[in-house]
């Protein structure tokens, strides 16, 4: 068992007063070759029996057996899961959510429920003129006490927006990416493969000046072309 009594209590005390609609949890693992895929599997099990199925539901799936779905949620690597409602936001969480991430995990799940990000009204009217993609890898490690309230906010963007999608990435798990995108610090951030980065848990409003920075580049580059 990976969830204790008392954290079974957490969790079926917060989803009984925060959780709103039904949300299905894609994890895509393989048995040959991935250290924490049957951990994930199992995780998300004992989380579906704590808070039910008509709550949660999980959807497991193997992707070099089934590459279709694998490229449609352009998922590249094990374990990824994918937080989705009525449609897939663009949520994702590369790696084991363990420790500290644990509660990242949780939170994506409650708010994905809703339906609705938790920004503000002025930051939802920016966002609205976006009409280009851009993506946000969060790179954070489980013990990183800072590292949660910046996933969250990655993964509200993604909610409040069809062209933003948020990955966040266990920085340990996968030191190929953590390498090739410098991740000295955590949380890190890094949008559009390195057009734009910084390091800390930003308040929305500076999250936010990044993701459009990139943007007004984006366009720009368009117009030009």
């Amino acid at each position: 068992m990976l969830l204790g009594l008392d954290v079974r209590d957490q969790i079926r005390d917060v989803f009984s007063k925060e959780f709103k609609e039904p949300v299905t949890v894609r994890v895509f693992s393989q048995t040959i070759g991935c250290e924490t895929c049957q951990t994930v599997e199992s995780l998300v099990r004992e989380l579906v029996d704590v808070v039910g199925e008509d709550k949660l539901k999980l959807q497991v799936h193997t992707p070099v057996l089934e590459k279709e779905i694998a490229e449609r949620y352009r998922v590249d690597r094990v374990p990824t899961i994918v937080i989705e409602g009525e449609k897939d936001y663009g949520i994702r969480y590369v790696g084991l959510p363990a420790g500290l991430e644990f509660s990242t995990f949780i939170q994506g799940i409650l708010q994905v429920s809703k339906r609705k990000p938790k920004l503000s009204e002025s930051t939802l009217e920016l966002l609205k003129g976006i009409d280009i993609p851009i993506d946000l890898m969060v790179f954070v490690t489980t013990s990183c006490g800072y590292c949660p309230s910046a996933a969250v906010m990655a993964w509200n963007f993604a909610l409040a927006s069809d062209y933003i999608t948020a990955k966040v990435i266990d920085a340990s798990e996968n030191p190929d990416l953590a390498e090739r995108f410098q991740v000295v610090g955590v949380p890190k951030i890094v949008i559009n493969e390195g057009m734009a980065e910084f390091v800390g848990a930003q308040p929305e409003n500076a999250f936010l000046g990044y993701i459009m920075a990139v943007y007004e580049k984006l366009k720009g580059d368009s117009r030009g072309s």
